[in-house]
């Protein structure tokens, strides 16, 4: 019975430290974890917010202040170092190991003038490979992890990657990898995506636009929305009575010179710079609804445009902005027509009827109501 009752005792105990250990190991994953998604989040939402440059992110800090580095000529002095947790507005974010979160970019969405257009078919020059592989990655965050085999992290050293990640993320490439945990290798990585960036960048275009044309419309003595230009006229300017294509004359705010007896954009509503310098008037769509045109002012003309898969009544729309994701199957860009922008039958085949579908492989436009 002593026997036993020893055997039990020693075996609860290598249970317990186990279990503990475990535990122990759970609990700092999710510490990582947590720190990772915090920065994923916070920079997906920089890129969404910036007023130059809607889908840019800051370069990386190279010399461990928070704060993102100044452009030399063109270019960030480096395309890899430490999360500028500063400039993120977040706190001083660190791994279950203690150590600062590090970050690389793709150097097509730096916040530079050089870099522009910058949108939804921007493509991500990094790639990840190993264990999750990615393609078309935009920004890659990482936790270093504790210290493995040579790598020294005093004050002199604490700039220089080799000291913090491993094997091909250290070599200042395009190309990443991940792994298991191992004696010579521990980086976490969190990879962002072009998709994943811009899917949240192309609601805010929308956003923008709709609000624009909303204060065209409560204007005082307009009171219509403009017409659209046609995929065929690229001058950009407005086509008379046409209710569907392209926002008209984004450029130089100017409908009336191009549609005799419509106002120019007034004060206050026009398009920002942003929007033409970067494209995105080349992958937005837009539609009237027939009653609210110049014709009938107040929307007191016969016609509205009906949006499947909304909230009821559906059917009284007045206006929509519709933000093509990156260009899908055999589209072509700069679109040449709707199908080079939208995807669905429902939304290509040139009536007031609308489809807003879930986010695939297959769909990826942003629709907006502009009212009601």
């Amino acid at each position: 019975m002593l026997v036993l009752l020893l055997i039990g005792v020693a075996v609860s105990t290598v249970l317990f430290s186990y279990v503990k250990s475990s535990a122990q190991t759970i609990d700092r994953d999710k510490s990582t974890a947590a720190a990772l998604a915090q920065a994923k989040d916070a920079l997906i939402g920089r890129a969404a917010t910036d007023n130059n440059r809607p889908g840019s992110l800051p370069c990386p800090d190279t010399n461990n202040d928070g704060s993102a580095e100044l452009f030399v000529g063109n270019n960030c002095p480096s395309y890899i170092g430490r999360l500028p947790w500063r400039t993120l507005g977040l706190p001083d974010l660190r791994d279950s190991s203690g150590e600062r979160l590090w970050y690389a970019l793709s150097s097509t969405l730096r916040d530079h003038t050089s870099a522009q257009p910058i949108n939804s078919d921007t493509p991500g020059l990094l790639t990840i490979v190993g264990t999750s592989p990615a393609t078309n990655v935009v920004a890659i965050v990482f936790a270093p992890g504790p210290v493995l085999g040579t790598q020294i992290r005093d004050v002199a050293n604490e700039n220089n990657l080799v000291n913090y990640l491993e094997g091909e993320n250290a070599n200042g490439d395009n190309i990443y990898t991940t792994g298991m945990t191992s004696d010579s290798f521990n980086d976490r990585l969190l990879a962002i995506t072009s998709d994943a960036l811009f899917q949240v960048v192309e609601y805010r275009v929308a956003r923008e636009i709709r609000a624009n044309l909303a204060a065209y419309y409560a204007t005082p003595g307009i009171n219509y929305y403009p017409f659209a230009n046609s995929y065929a006229d690229n001058t950009y300017g407005c086509t008379p009575l046409l209710t569907r294509g392209r926002i008209p004359n984004p450029g130089n705010y100017s409908i009336s010179a191009d549609c005799a007896g419509l106002a120019d954009w007034p004060a206050g509503s026009q398009p920002p710079a942003w929007f033409v310098a970067n494209n995105w008037h080349l992958l937005t769509y837009y539609t009237v609804a027939p009653a609210c045109t110049s014709a009938t002012p107040n929307c007191a003309g016969a016609g509205y445009l009906t949006v499947n898969n909304t909230q009821t009544p559906n059917n009284d729309k007045k206006a929509l902005v519709i933000v093509a994701g990156r260009a899908l199957g055999g589209q072509s860009r700069p679109c040449a027509a709707v199908a080079d922008c939208l995807e669905d039958p429902e939304n290509t085949n040139l009536d007031d009827v609308y489809v807003k579908n879930p986010i695939s492989s297959t769909f990826n436009d942003k629709i907006v109501i502009v009212a009601p």
